[in-house]
């Protein structure tokens, strides 16, 4: 009998110990993407590397980076877009780019590429959220 709640005392401490682990898991996805969401435009994309490195071995968290990654990936892709679209306008105005050149004549395309990763980044949004609300429901944190 005795053998019996040592057993049970046992197998749940080492539940515990996962869960523990999970909720860490899951407080670093919430947290990693909360600082993606508060960090200014031109520093997104890099806090994108911050998220993908959160490790998850529990499969709702590894779900929720995922779904976040989904938005904050296409979102990053844009705002460099945007960037390498903005320091092209900056050098066909100081005439250091040709009007003419391929990269000139390629902007519209990379403008319109902007538009659509930006809205797959906010169309992504609502499931990163859900999935965020539901760690939060479960590890309590």
């Amino acid at each position: 009998m005795r053998t019996g709640v040592v057993l049970i005392l046992a197998a749940a401490v080492g539940l515990g110990g996962c869960t523990s682990g999970a909720r860490q898991e899951a407080a670093q996805v919430a947290e990693a993407m909360d600082r993606f969401r508060k960090a200014d435009n031109a520093s997104k994309p890099a806090m994108v590397g911050t998220l993908r490195a959160v490790k998850c071995t529990a499969t709702d968290v590894c779900k929720a980076r995922d779904a976040c990654l989904a938005s904050a990936d296409a979102t990053a892709k844009s705002l460099r877009l945007k960037s390498e679209v903005e320091q092209a306008l900056v050098a066909l105005d100081a005439g250091t780019l040709s009007r003419e050149s391929s990269q000139a004549q390629g902007l519209a395309l990379k403008l319109d590429e902007t538009t659509t990763l930006l809205d797959e980044g906010f169309a992504a949004l609502p499931a990163c959220d859900d999935q965020i609300l539901a760690l939060k429901r479960k590890y309590a944190f």
